[in-house]
């Protein structure tokens, strides 16, 4: 990171480097703010791609106003599934679900043979149906009503939020056994194929197939539950996110962030950000750029060649973008930024931040949603014991 002194000497240099595009953030066309007030966060990191990232978005700029904030009855796992209206929470009891507009308490799913607190990991939800993942299975509940419509039995707990393919036909499922399941919309299985190790992650980037990483740092897909390609990562994968064509990025605990090949030079390493962010859960794809965000801040990496642009502090828990901005999900507040990172050079910069929305001293934003006008955030509070979900507007 520079001095203040570099920063200084960087900026008393004017025009000479306003004109040369030498600060990073200020060269290039600049993102455009989000208009649709009416859009959804369907699934975990929005798209089948992971990309955390909704370009026509819009959603708070400036500081916000409080649209609702509702009580949780256990603590979040994740961030809002935003779809039809409702928000879809996560929580250690179960798969709570609220009114987007008003905050009302609907209801709360909870698998019949859940005997204590458990892991539900982000659901995923599309025309009227809620696909959750238990300890017993993928399940398919009633969005409306919260009723369990059919369930499918898994080796182990599915561990991978649910992952739909094209068009939400078919739909995938993965365990902490290593079970990859391609199921109908109905809940019929097409195929089940195993892997080695805990499965955390699935992204659909292709036409067909699934792909998936692992715990143990193995990235793989497969197709019609054969294997195509695997690649061993340098450490537990933490987010995975494609785009369409032949790249993805995955970022691993200790190991940085990498960007890999697919289709005809599967598995080839790209590049490799040896520093880049933990990005326990996202990477966001945008403005041409790879977002991450661990305890040490933000990281905006290069998405051509992987280097780095920007770190900007705020212990970091959860990431996502709507439009020309970046929101945060952070100890003690919901953090907008631009997707430039305002102008600077390194962690020294202006015009970084568009709010700060305070949560409670002790409170973390463990999950941030852009969607429906709004941005959605659930919080924990260590200091209260209170669990609750909010949206800004």
């Amino acid at each position: 990171m520079p001095s203040r002194r570099a920063y200084l000497a960087a900026v008393a240099s004017g025009t000479a480097v306003g004109v040369a595009g030498c600060l990073d953030g200020a060269a290039g066309a600049a993102p455009s703010p989000g208009t649709d007030d009416s859009t959804e966060w369907p699934m975990r990191n929005y798209d089948r791609y992971g990309s955390a990232f909704v370009p026509d978005a819009a959603a708070p700029r400036s500081a916000p106003e409080l649209r609702f904030e509702t009580a949780l009855d256990g603590t979040p796992r994740g961030r809002p599934i935003v779809a039809g209206g409702r928000v879809f929470q996560s929580t250690w009891a179960g798969i709570e679900a609220v009114d987007a507009e008003s905050g009302e308490k609907l209801w709360t799913y909870r698998a019949e043979d859940d005997g204590g607190a458990s892991y539900y990991p982000p659901p995923a939800a599309n025309d009227g149906v809620v696909y959750a993942g238990t300890e017993a299975g993928l399940v398919a509940v009633d969005a409306e009503s919260g009723e369990e419509s059919w369930r499918v039995e898994t080796d182990g707990n599915v561990t991978a939020s649910p992952a739909p393919g094209h068009d939400w036909e078919p739909i995938y499922a993965a365990t902490d056994h290593g079970e990859v399941l391609q199921l109908r919309a109905d809940g019929e299985v097409e195929w089940r194929a195993t892997v080695y190790g805990e499965v955390t992650h699935l992204v659909t980037p292709n036409v067909a197939g699934v792909t998936g990483a692992t715990s143990g740092g193995e990235v793989f897909t497969l197709y019609q539950g054969r294997g195509l390609w695997r690649k061993k990562v340098p450490g537990k994968v933490t987010a995975i996110a494609g785009e369409s064509g032949n790249d993805l990025f995955v970022a691993t605990f200790g190991g940085g962030v990498l960007k890999l090949r697919t289709a005809a030079h599967a598995g080839r390493t790209a590049w490799h950000a040896e520093r880049g962010p933990v990005a326990d859960g996202a990477l966001v794809l945008a403005d041409g750029a790879v977002f991450g965000g661990d305890l040490a801040g933000v990281d905006r990496l290069d998405a051509d060649d992987g280097s780095h642009g920007w770190e900007l502090g705020d212990d970091t828990y959860s990431l996502a973008a709507a439009g020309d901005t970046l929101y945060v999900g952070a100890e003690g507040a919901v953090v907008a930024r631009p997707l430039s990172g305002g102008v600077g050079v390194g962690g020294s910069r202006v015009n970084a931040t568009r709010f700060r929305y305070g949560i409670g001293e002790d409170a973390a934003a463990m999950g941030v949603t852009p969607a429906d006008g709004a941005v959605f955030a659930c919080v924990t509070d260590p200091g209260s014991g209170e669990e609750r979900l909010l949206a800004l507007e």
